[in-house]
């Protein structure tokens, strides 16, 4: 929880640029069909819609790229950290191994498809859409070899980011309502 609360709000610069980007969507289109024939011209009226619109193309992946270092510093601890074995969590004997039942790598593919749902992937063509919806999937069988402990933050992480993509996505919609 200390972890999310200190990057809450490079997630929330994150998430709002995402919701940004979605919004932009027609205008783009737009844009690439009018310059379809002049990549150049496409991508000066495409960064020029981005500054208008106080959108940086970056803003989603960045956050998430500076909190990968935290997730590799976890994992570490939860593997090396002899204080954390046989530390026990409800039904986990020991945090620094993987979770015997599958009960945390299935809970945390559920919470993903949640948060997925959150975000609509309008944006994306069908190929990217059948991507992101294997995904959990692929998390999902990862987690399954990594040390319950560090699948337990992540779990609880997202159930964070869910909560907080839900405020984003609520004001989102009461700016949108009082801006028509």
């Amino acid at each position: 929880v200390l972890v999310k609360l200190a990057f809450f709000p490079l997630t929330q610069k994150s998430f709002t640029s995402s919701r940004r980007m979605q919004a932009l969507q027609p205008k783009l289109k737009e844009v690439k069909e009018k310059f379809k024939d002049n990549k150049e011209l496409q991508t000066q009226e495409t960064m020029k819609l981005f500054k208008e619109n106080k959108v940086n193309p970056m803003g989603g992946c960045l956050p998430t790229l500076i909190q990968f270092p935290v997730w590799i510093a976890l994992y570490n601890v939860m593997l090396n950290s002899v204080e954390l074995y046989d530390t026990s969590f409800l039904y986990l004997k020991d945090l620094t191994a993987a979770d015997p039942y599958g009960v945390l790598p299935t809970a945390y593919a559920g919470l993903m498809v949640f948060q997925q749902r959150m975000m609509p992937m309008t944006s994306l063509d069908p190929a990217q859409q059948k991507m992101m919806r294997m995904m959990p999937l692929v998390f999902a069988f990862f987690m399954y070899g990594f040390p319950s402990g560090l699948v337990l933050y992540f779990s609880v992480n997202i159930m964070l980011s869910a909560f907080q993509q839900w405020l984003i996505n609520r004001n989102f919609k009461d700016q949108s309502a009082s801006a028509k």
